[in-house]
Order: structure tokens, then C-alpha cells, then sequence
């Protein structure tokens, strides 16, 4: 039984691997992809999930200026943006890069604050961290070219699966990452990319579950909440890419990836050399081993 287990899981992830091929061939760039920075600080990956709001409480700017900011999604709407001055700012989702046509008023009005924000706030050298659909997109370059301050730099958003060896392989290369079903993913798979040998990472509380109902209709709501908005919005319907209402079984799939990722991750990383800590608060993810920022710090200090 466990020879049969064993030649049925390779035979998966071989097919895994063909798979993972064809979609780089199809989606994947394979030059211009975000490289080494030149930074002797560890990155400090900020989520956007609500205990970042005890996470920045409890420490100070100068404990945060051990590190290199990475600042994620809508982050650029909290006040807090202009003391934190991110030195990177990464966003992933389809949203964020399609036209107005195909986005209901929602996703209209929170892309155009967001890029609002970014074009009058952002007073400071800070790079774009965006998937190469970006470029296609009229208001990343729009936005590119009204704020001298930002610039842009591109990654591979392909899911990559299937072999240990090739996985390692086409992580290492910059053309995919496991699932991108959560902004995080992509952020420690960049920050390797880019270099860094320790990450942390803040805000990833992940308290999807908590959030999660089925009303009387049978409909799937999720309630979004993040550190600049604690009350979160009404329970919301989670749609695909065709605007169709995900069921329960689904939206808990894109779940399970996503904790898959995390593991995914944390066997690359250690191949590769990096350490990968989660500082947040609270947190769902039990891949990365916990520490405090100040015992990172503390750590580093030592050295």
C-alpha cells in the first residue's frame, strides 16, 4: 500500500510539473524580473491585517528602522503610511490592474483612493512591487508617471508545482511562486528574490475563518478586515473572475493554499539560506517560526 501511495504521488506531481511548465511558457516573463537589492537590513513584510495596529504600538520608528519596509495592498490609505515611508509596496491581485468595465463599484472606488494616495502621499523614493500584468494596466502607468518618486519593478505571479527539485528550481529563477491566493506569498517570495536573507513578516493575522458566514440564501459572505478599518466591511460575496458567487467548498480551497504556501515557502527558504520569522500579534499561519520584533532586533544586535 505505501509503494502504491508513493508511486501515485509521484505520478501527481510529475503531471504537477508538466502543468506548472506550460503555464510558464504561456504567462511567465523570463527577463526584467525584480532582482538583488543592496541592503544590509533584514525585510519587514507589514500585512495589513488589524493586530498590526498593537504591532506598531508596541514599537517604536527607530526599532522599525532596523528594517526595510515592505507595505502591501491599501496600506497607502492609513495615515500611518507617511511615518512609516515603506521602501517598498507590493500589490497582487487581478483588481488592482483591471478596467473599471470589468470591476463592480466597490473595487472602482477602492482603486481610485488608493491610487490617489499613492500619487499625493508618497514623497519618498519607493518601488512598486507589481505583477507583469501591470504593465498593461493604463492607471499603474498613469500613476508611474505623475509621482517621480515611485518606480516599478515586476515578478511572475505563475503558480509553479510538481517536483521538489523543479519547484526549487523555478522559484529560484523568479518565474513563479507557490499559489498567489494572498498577498503574503508573493511578498516573501519577492523579498527573496530581491535578496534578503531574513524576513519578517507583521499583520498576517489570517482570521479568514472568524470572518466567514453563509446566510439564509446559502450565500458565502466574507467580511473584510484589515488594521485601518477594525469594524471591517458587511459580509460580502466572494466572486470569481467571472463574477460568480464562490461556494463554501471554494472559498475554503483558496484557504487551504494558501497555509500550503506558507510550508511550500518554508522549504525553499531553508534550501536557500533564508530565515523567515512571523512577528505578528496574531496570527493564523504556522508555518514560520514566532518571534518579536524586538527579539529579531536584540538578535541582530548580538551578531
Amino acid at each position: 500500500m505505501n509503494t502504491l501511495l508513493r508511486v501515485q504521488q509521484f505520478l501527481s506531481s510529475a503531471l504537477a510539473t508538466k502543468l506548472s511548465l506550460l503555464r510558464i511558457f504561456l504567462q511567465s516573463k523570463l527577463i526584467g524580473i525584480v532582482s538583488k537589492q543592496s541592503s544590509d537590513k533584514p525585510l519587514l513584510i507589514l500585512g495589513n491585517g488589524p493586530s498590526l495596529n498593537a504591532t506598531l504600538t508596541e514599537n517604536p520608528l527607530e526599532r522599525l528602522a532596523h528594517f526595510d519596509l515592505l507595505a502591501v495592498n491599501n496600506a497607502a490609505n492609513a495615515e500611518l503610511f507617511t511615518q512609516l515611508r515603506p521602501s517598498f509596496y507590493l500589490l497582487n491581485a487581478v483588481t488592482y490592474f483591471q478596467s473599471d468595465e470589468d470591476l463592480n463599484s466597490y473595487y472602482i472606488e477602492q482603486n481610485k483612493v488608493l491610487y490617489t494616495n499613492l500619487k499625493q502621499k508618497t514623497s519618498w523614493p519607493m518601488t512598486l512591487l507589481l505583477p507583469f500584468r501591470a504593465k498593461r494596466c493604463p492607471a499603474i502607468a498613469s500613476l508611474l508617471k505623475s509621482n517621480t518618486n515611485l518606480r516599478a519593478s515586476y515578478f511572475n505571479q505563475t503558480p509553479i508545482e510538481g517536483l521538489p527539485f523543479w519547484t526549487k528550481y523555478g522559484y529560484r529563477c523568479g518565474w513563479g511562486m507557490p499559489r498567489p491566493h494572498n498577498v503574503l506569498i508573493p511578498s516573501i517570495m519577492v523579498g527573496a528574490r530581491m535578496g534578503y536573507k531574513k524576513i519578517a513578516i507583521v499583520g498576517a493575522d489570517h482570521s479568514w475563518l472568524s470572518d466567514l458566514v453563509v446566510n439564509e440564501k446559502n450565500e458565502s459572505l466574507l467580511r473584510h478586515v484589515h488594521f485601518y478599518d477594525v469594524e471591517g466591511t458587511q459580509p460580502m460575496k466572494v466572486e470569481d473572475r467571472i463574477n460568480r458567487p464562490r461556494r463554501l467548498h471554494e472559498i475554503l480551497h483558496k484557504f487551504y493554499l494558501s497555509f500550503k504556501g506558507y510550508w511550500q515557502i518554508k522549504t525553499f527558504a531553508k534550501s536557500e539560506g533564508i530565515v523567515i520569522y512571523n512577528a505578528s500579534k496574531v496570527s493564523m499561519i504556522d508555518a514560520f517560526e514566532r518571534k518579536s520584533l524586538a527579539e529579531i532586533v536584540e538578535t541582530d544586535s548580538d551578531i
